[in-house]
């Protein structure tokens, strides 16, 4: 079940529920790792992060086929290895960003159909979410509440993976990055208190 919550949770419209069963994130898809390891390499920090990765899991992630699904801990050195590179939050981001840009086209080619429909607003990609994260994670559960016309709540449970700075602040800016395709301009920030093991939470808005 997704028992794992936060402290203080945030209220409102409940827009996406979680799932009724809700299993810890077993299988990551390779493609999003190796979109991952592209965007380091345009940055310049691919070498760093190449003897950052746990030995034992080195060959599994640089070796990667596209379309695959990594286990749980080849996956986990893999953003151990991103952690250890000690980049400052906004790069993170930035690369999250540049990341989502490299695989919108595969993971997410559904949801740029989306984007050119009539009256098709952020809130008609948050009620679909859970559906979009499956196809890169296999397990965890989103939860996402309507605070505002245009504010939203997100909350992610059974997620080991957001228990590194880089996963939580690249996924802040791969959420910004999504959620620009259906909007002028949007901000998402984590919200960190009392974020329990397995767990992140952001704030979106837009205009």
């Amino acid at each position: 079940m997704a028992e794992q919550r936060r402290g203080a949770p945030a209220t409102g419209e409940v827009v996406l529920a979680f799932p009724t069963r809700t299993n810890p994130v077993r299988h990551v898809r390779s493609t999003l790792l190796m979109a991952t390891m592209a965007s380091l390499k345009s940055e310049g920090h691919f070498e760093a992060y190449s003897k950052a990765i746990a030995p034992a899991h080195r060959d599994a992630l640089l070796n990667a086929v596209a379309g695959t699904w990594i286990p749980l801990d080849p996956a986990m050195a893999h953003y151990l290895a991103c952690d250890a590179l000690d980049l400052s939050a906004d790069v993170e981001a930035k690369l999250g960003g540049a990341t989502f840009e490299r695989v919108r086209g595969t993971l997410l080619g559904t949801m740029l159909q989306m984007t050119k429909g009539v009256g098709v607003t952020p809130w008609t990609l948050l009620a679909q979410l859970q559906r979009f994260w499956d196809r890169a994670y296999d397990g965890a559960g989103i939860q996402i509440l309507r605070l505002g016309p245009k504010d939203a709540h997100v909350d992610i449970v059974q997620c080991p993976f957001a228990d590194t700075h880089y996963h939580r602040n690249a996924l802040r800016g791969l959420s910004r990055a999504v959620l620009r395709l259906f909007c002028r301009e949007a901000y998402v920030q984590e919200r960190k208190a009392h974020r329990a093991p397995g767990t992140c939470a952001f704030r979106a808005q837009w205009v």
